[in-house]
Protein backbone atom coordinates (compact mmCIF):
# COMPACT_ATOMS: atom_id res chain seq x y z
CA UNK A 1 0.00 0.00 0.00
CA UNK A 2 0.96 3.29 -0.80
CA UNK A 3 1.34 6.33 2.19
CA UNK A 4 0.96 9.40 0.19
CA UNK A 5 1.78 13.12 1.96
CA UNK A 6 2.40 16.69 1.74
CA UNK A 7 6.56 15.58 1.88
CA UNK A 8 6.77 12.34 1.02
CA UNK A 9 5.30 9.13 -0.19
CA UNK A 10 5.81 5.75 1.88
CA UNK A 11 5.23 2.26 0.77
CA UNK A 12 4.21 -0.93 3.13
CA UNK A 13 5.74 -3.38 0.34
CA UNK A 14 9.32 -1.60 0.00
CA UNK A 15 11.70 0.21 2.17
CA UNK A 16 11.80 2.75 -0.65
CA UNK A 17 10.20 6.17 -1.24
CA UNK A 18 9.81 9.58 -2.63
CA UNK A 19 10.50 13.18 -1.19
CA UNK A 20 9.77 16.31 -2.20
CA UNK A 21 12.51 19.00 -2.30
CA UNK A 22 11.66 21.99 -0.19
CA UNK A 23 11.34 25.59 -1.63
CA UNK A 24 11.29 24.50 -5.15
CA UNK A 25 8.74 24.40 -8.06
CA UNK A 26 7.65 21.57 -9.61
CA UNK A 27 8.92 18.80 -10.34
CA UNK A 28 9.95 18.54 -6.98
CA UNK A 29 9.68 14.87 -6.15
CA UNK A 30 13.11 12.49 -6.00
CA UNK A 31 12.66 8.81 -5.49
CA UNK A 32 15.03 6.84 -3.22
CA UNK A 33 16.53 4.92 -6.06
CA UNK A 34 16.52 7.46 -9.04
CA UNK A 35 17.63 10.56 -7.88
CA UNK A 36 17.34 11.70 -11.34
CA UNK A 37 15.11 12.80 -13.22
CA UNK A 38 12.93 15.19 -10.69
CA UNK A 39 8.97 14.37 -10.75
CA UNK A 40 5.51 15.59 -10.33
CA UNK A 41 3.87 14.57 -7.50
CA UNK A 42 1.54 12.26 -9.84
CA UNK A 43 4.87 10.89 -11.92
CA UNK A 44 6.26 9.95 -7.99
CA UNK A 45 2.81 8.27 -7.13
CA UNK A 46 3.23 6.46 -10.30
CA UNK A 47 6.82 5.43 -9.90
CA UNK A 48 6.25 4.36 -6.06
CA UNK A 49 3.29 2.05 -7.70
CA UNK A 50 5.96 0.69 -10.27
CA UNK A 51 8.36 0.31 -6.97
CA UNK A 52 5.42 -2.40 -5.66
CA UNK A 53 4.94 -4.20 -8.42
CA UNK A 54 8.45 -4.64 -8.75
CA UNK A 55 8.81 -5.68 -5.19
CA UNK A 56 5.84 -8.39 -5.35
CA UNK A 57 7.09 -9.28 -9.45
CA UNK A 58 10.36 -9.67 -9.72
CA UNK A 59 10.01 -12.55 -11.90
CA UNK A 60 8.80 -10.72 -15.37
CA UNK A 61 5.67 -12.44 -16.31
CA UNK A 62 1.84 -11.78 -15.24
CA UNK A 63 -0.74 -9.01 -15.14
CA UNK A 64 1.57 -6.95 -12.36
CA UNK A 65 4.60 -6.99 -15.22
CA UNK A 66 2.57 -6.05 -17.74
CA UNK A 67 0.94 -3.06 -15.74
CA UNK A 68 4.83 -2.24 -14.38
CA UNK A 69 5.84 -2.01 -17.91
CA UNK A 70 3.04 0.70 -18.83
CA UNK A 71 4.25 2.53 -15.48
CA UNK A 72 7.78 2.54 -17.03
CA UNK A 73 7.05 3.54 -20.43
CA UNK A 74 5.08 6.43 -19.15
CA UNK A 75 7.78 7.27 -16.61
CA UNK A 76 10.41 6.90 -19.12
CA UNK A 77 11.89 4.46 -16.66
CA UNK A 78 13.35 1.19 -18.18
CA UNK A 79 11.95 -1.64 -16.38
CA UNK A 80 14.18 -4.13 -16.21
CA UNK A 81 16.99 -1.68 -15.56
CA UNK A 82 14.42 -0.48 -12.36
CA UNK A 83 14.46 -4.04 -10.81
CA UNK A 84 18.24 -4.64 -11.10
CA UNK A 85 18.38 -1.82 -9.38
CA UNK A 86 15.88 -2.40 -6.64
CA UNK A 87 17.13 -5.93 -5.90
CA UNK A 88 20.84 -4.44 -5.13
CA UNK A 89 19.17 -2.08 -2.68
CA UNK A 90 17.16 -4.92 -1.01
CA UNK A 91 20.35 -6.78 -1.01
CA UNK A 92 22.22 -3.84 0.67
CA UNK A 93 19.51 -3.77 3.16
CA UNK A 94 19.63 -7.24 4.18
CA UNK A 95 16.46 -7.81 2.76
CA UNK A 96 15.73 -10.89 0.43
Amino acid sequence: MIYPSASSITSSVTGECAERLPRHPEPVWRLSWRQSPLLTREEALAAMELTELLRREPSGSGPAWTRACALGAALGIDVEDARIVLRERRRERGES
